[in-house]
């Protein structure tokens, strides 16, 4: 009888049943041992636009930073600090005009590009609005790349 199925050329079947079983036994094996950590977080990560190349053996300079201080009356008290620039001013005004100087534009020549790294650090006893308004600052000055950090006072 052997020899007969031989000569047929009948073929050996796999039991796919078993190998399914196996497959969600491992799933329910790794859903259930999954530990998830609360202290993970979630990185922003500015990438280059697709075909946009970028020299890797380039420096980045240091950002721009517009340090806030606590309001005293009707002034704030307001540092810029760069590679080369310090500015002490304490109203807005002056401070989008003292910035508007620094970023090189088409009809003005300044030292930082328009999309050079501007950061706004607001003191601990500082308002919320006078950190906006450093902000606006900096877009009427013309600069593009301007974000928040941590207070440095």
């Amino acid at each position: 009888m052997d020899r007969s199925r031989a000569a047929r050329g009948s073929r050996l079947g796999l039991a796919f049943t078993p190998m399914i079983d196996v497959i969600f036994l491992l799933l329910v094996f790794f859903i259930c041992t999954v530990q998830f950590d609360d202290r993970e977080e979630s990185y922003k990560m500015d990438l280059p636009a697709r075909g946009a190349t970028a020299d890797p053996l380039s420096l980045q300079d240091p950002a721009l930073t517009i340090e806030v201080g606590a309001r005293r009356g009707e002034r704030c008290g307001i540092i810029v600090r760069g590679e080369g620039v310090a500015i002490d001013t304490d109203d807005f005004d002056s401070l989008s005009q003292s910035l508007a100087g620094l970023c090189r534009a088409k009809d003005r020549a300044g030292l930082y590009e328009p999309t050079h790294q501007v950061l706004v650090a607001p003191a601990r006893d500082a308002q919320w609005q006078d950190a906006v308004d450093a902000f606006n600052a900096a877009v009427r000055a013309g600069f593009s790349h301007i974000g928040f950090s941590e207070s440095v006072r």
